[in-house]
């Protein structure tokens, strides 16, 4: 009888013992996939609420696939060309369970798999021919975790001076902040576009500049607060109350809430995963100005051939 290589035999020790997916001991568990090999898979990035993009197989329109994110990686020691092998064993799971095929090239292949819990949306990343990478959306209505009018979530950081916090704003639970700066009368410029114009105000008044971090309870930074989740919610926040949305980018939200003294003026910048920047500014009615440029875009006459 043929004898086993020892370093085989210690894979497979390895293999029972340990678990076919590593990952953080807070994070949920993803949908469950099975892997190339039964290689385990490592769980890069865990979002509460995130989206990925899937595009038409043959048009150019996209959709966003909305809930929570996970992104797998799966890694192989071989020197044999691998892609074609993790794209077609990828199809053929996916098509056990009655999933549905979107866009795919040399590089990704997009899909969407039913489930009466909310749908699973995934990319399968194709890296190179060791490893490959699985984007992962479980469909769930969003739910927005930032309550303004309500007492304030947020606490400071050890050997950081508290003052007292802008009224209305409110942050995520668990937030820290970790830096502040406090003015009692400051000047913030703000900037945006409406239009063809460009406009530019200035507004006055007591301000408060906070980085602030999401934090678990061993103290370490809770990065499955997405920079989406945070942009969306601050928005829809803003609006539940009545604001204004001036400017909504993707790293930048600008939004007026009415206030009994005047106008709560407030700048949101997520920076990473767990952690944005609030600049606050509450300006009195009798310190209104308004804005005090207004550039027009000029847009170029079409010649005598029409172009």
């Amino acid at each position: 009888m043929k004898r086993l290589p020892f370093y085989f035999l210690i894979l497979t020790f390895l293999l029972g013992f340990f678990p076919l997916l590593a990952q953080e001991e807070n994070w949920p568990e993803p949908p469950e996939f099975k892997s190339y090999l039964n290689v385990p898979g490592k769980v890069l990035k865990y979002n509460y609420f995130n989206y990925i993009e899937i595009r038409d197989p043959e048009e150019d329109n996209y959709r966003q696939a909305m809930g929570t994110y996970w992104e797998i990686s799966y890694s192989y020691d071989s020197a044999f060309r691998q892609k074609r092998k993790f794209k077609e064993f990828m199809a053929d799971e996916v098509l056990s369970r009655g999933g549905t095929f979107f866009f795919e090239d040399t590089s990704q292949l997009q899909f969407v798999i039913p489930d009466p819990e909310g749908h699973i949306w995934g990319r399968q990343m194709l890296t190179n021919d060791k490893n490959y990478r699985l984007r992962v959306i479980k469909e769930k209505p969003f739910t927005n975790r930032v309550a303004f009018d309500q007492p304030p979530v947020a606490v400071f950081d050890r050997y950081l001076d508290s003052v007292a916090l802008p009224p209305r704003i409110n942050y995520f639970p668990g937030s820290v902040i970790t830096r502040i700066a406090y003015s009692k009368f400051n000047h913030v410029s703000y900037n945006w576009t409406s239009g063809d114009t460009l406009f530019r105000q200035t507004v006055m008044g007591p301000t408060w500049d906070m980085r602030l971090e999401t934090r678990m309870k061993d103290g370490v930074i809770d990065r499955s607060l997405s920079t989406i989740e945070v942009m969306e919610s601050y928005y829809r926040s803003c609006r539940k109350v009545g604001g204004t949305i001036i400017k909504n980018r993707p790293r930048e939200l600008i939004m007026r809430i009415p206030h009994v003294d005047g106008d709560l003026w407030c700048r949101v910048s997520p920076s990473l995963d767990g952690m944005y920047v609030l600049r606050v500014t509450l300006q009195a009615k009798a310190d209104y100005t308004a804005p005090e440029l207004r550039l027009s875009i000029p847009v170029q006459a079409a010649d005598s051939t029409g172009t």
